[in-house]
């Protein structure tokens, strides 16, 4: 991604003041901005119209893509001013890293036991799978190694939120992470209308389309979707392994930024000590796996507020809510910031370069895990 330290501005002969006035300014419009169209995609995503709703009452689009969505709308039906490029790319390099720390207060590791030892092998074995065959696919495509881990992730985790983790760990390029979040999106909101379907020609009990649903489609909410459009026993098992994936998105980032970090230490002609070698690695994710671990052992609580000497509209009342309901919907507005803010800066003349292959490969590696998945839930029941 571009780094905002790159950024020029025409305020040469100005005062020192006045140019940290300028440089405020516009990051302030850009930044503005990129909050517009993530409250546009937060909105759009609870919807109450198909294709935001479904007749189940389901939300099928992530806010996160329909973020990129708009940014890409507007970035290129309009030209945006170069004044909002600052703000654009401070967006992206900034509140990206902080999403991604939130986002560790939506997992809890205790729904790994919620599935028992079965559903913690299936999903395990799935998520390997799945990466080592994006390994496989990259290299036979001839993709970007870093277009092909993010589809890999996307697909063997949870869709979008895992690209969209994984993506600074690896610094991913913007029509790189555009590319995977719509291509992994779409080929979920396909298997999330075809495996209903499927399921009534296979005549798969609940349970069996539960797990093949749960191990095979891509985002949390398509998997709902999908699972309770068949029965509720079957969404309730599909919602259980899905969080088992979800769940492995944590120590995924965390051994993909250890990879990458070795990666480039190895790639390069100089070879780096130990403390340069961990300056490679992205802190952030330990502010991840730190809130992640948190939530798990209980320790962010929830808040109740009262009021003791209030007005008289609101005497007597009192308020509780959860904190981390609070910080999951951060990390959410958050990313969904800073993904407007890479759509702002895709181009569609750079997506038509890449996107044929790239829907080819994970279109194929989604077959695959999809048919291995019904293999294994006929298998367990």
């Amino acid at each position: 991604m571009k780094e905002i330290n790159d950024l020029n501005f025409d305020a040469s002969s100005a005062p020192a003041e006045e140019k940290a006035d300028i440089k405020n300014t516009t990051i302030i419009c850009g930044v503005t901005l990129a909050f517009a169209l993530a409250a546009a995609g937060i909105f759009l995503s609870k919807a109450p119209f198909w294709p935001f709703t479904t007749a189940a009452g389901r939300n099928p689009l992530d806010a996160v893509l329909l973020a990129i969505v708009l940014g890409m709308l507007v970035g290129n039906l309009w030209k945006v001013p170069g004044s909002f490029r600052a703000g654009i790319q401070f967006s992206v390099n900034r509140f990206l890293p902080f999403g991604v720390i939130l986002l560790g207060a939506r997992l809890d590791f205790h729904d790994l036991l919620a599935v028992g030892v079965t559903g913690i092998v299936l999903s395990v074995l799935e998520v390997l799978f799945a990466l080592a065959l994006f390994l496989y696919l990259t290299h036979r495509f001839d993709l970007p190694a870093r277009q092909g881990l993010l589809l890999g992730v996307g697909t063997a985790i949870c869709g979008g939120t895992a690209i969209v983790a994984v993506a600074p760990v690896i610094k991913a390029k913007d029509e790189e992470v555009v590319m995977a979040v719509a291509t992994v999106t779409l080929l979920g909101l396909i298997a999330m209308f075809s495996l209903p379907v499927m399921a009534e020609i296979l005549g798969l009990g609940p349970r069996a389309f539960g797990i093949w649903t749960g191990l095979t489609v891509h985002q949390t909410p398509q998997v709902i979707a999908a699972g309770f459009a068949h029965s509720l026993e079957a969404g309730e098992v599909a919602t259980i392994i899905k969080l088992a994936r979800v769940c492995l998105l944590a120590p995924v980032v965390f051994c993909t930024g250890v990879y990458w970090a070795w990666k480039e230490n190895a790639g390069s002609a100089e070879k780096v000590g130990l403390k340069r070698y961990l300056g490679m690695f992205p802190t952030f994710v330990l502010g991840f796996l730190a809130l992640a671990l948190a939530n798990t052992w209980g320790f962010i609580p929830d808040v109740d507020l009262q009021w003791e000497a209030a007005p008289a509209f609101l005497e007597g009342s009192e308020t509780g809510f959860s904190l981390q309901w609070l910080l999951v919907k951060m990390a959410t507005l958050f990313l969904a910031v800073s993904m407007a803010g890479v759509g702002l800066e895709t181009r569609f003349s750079c997506l038509c370069r890449t996107s044929r292959k790239a829907l080819l490969a994970a279109g194929l590696g989604a077959l695959v895990i999809g048919l291995l998945g019904l293999g294994a839930a006929i298998l367990v029941t």
